[in-house]
């Protein structure tokens, strides 16, 4: 008998199937790594959007461009009006440390801004205008760090 034949043949489809199996393994990995990166850069733009809205409606408030009775309280609820807080929540399912740890201080930031707001602060002060560079500085850090991720 040709045993030879046989033993190689069986060798090579055993090989094919292995190799074949490591290279889907490798496809599933990358799309799987692509799908998480996708959805992280969607959060990230999210989030970055929702403090953009929240500091746009804080701005006009101060500046009295959106100035009526309920503008101050509109001010007060800003971040759960814009969603920075839900968005900081789906942030934190995800994020690596070091970027949840930048969320956390630009949420804070923008509460010490909305705060300034909600008392009637007007643009013009000092304090608001060191509060809204805080915020945009610590905005931009944040921007940064969640680049580098992606």
């Amino acid at each position: 008998m040709e045993w030879t034949g046989l033993v190689n043949t069986t060798m090579g489809a055993l090989i094919a199937l292995a190799a074949s199996a490591f290279a889907e393994r490798r496809r599933w990995a990358r799309e799987s790594e692509q799908r998480t990166k996708d959805d992280r850069r969607a959060a990230y733009i999210a989030f970055l959007n929702a403090t953009a809205e929240a500091s746009e409606i804080l701005i006009n408030i101060a500046r009295g461009h959106d100035r009526d009775e309920t503008a101050l309280a509109r001010a007060g609820t800003v971040l759960r009006d814009s969603s920075v807080l839900s968005r900081r929540l789906e942030l934190a399912l995800f994020a690596e440390d070091d970027v949840r740890e930048e969320v956390n201080r630009t949420v804070g930031a923008l509460r010490t801004y909305r705060d300034l707001v909600s008392q009637g602060l007007a643009y013009e002060a000092d304090e608001f205008q060191r509060a809204r560079t805080t915020f945009n500085e610590q905005r931009d850090r944040l921007t940064q760090l969640m680049r580098r991720t992606l």
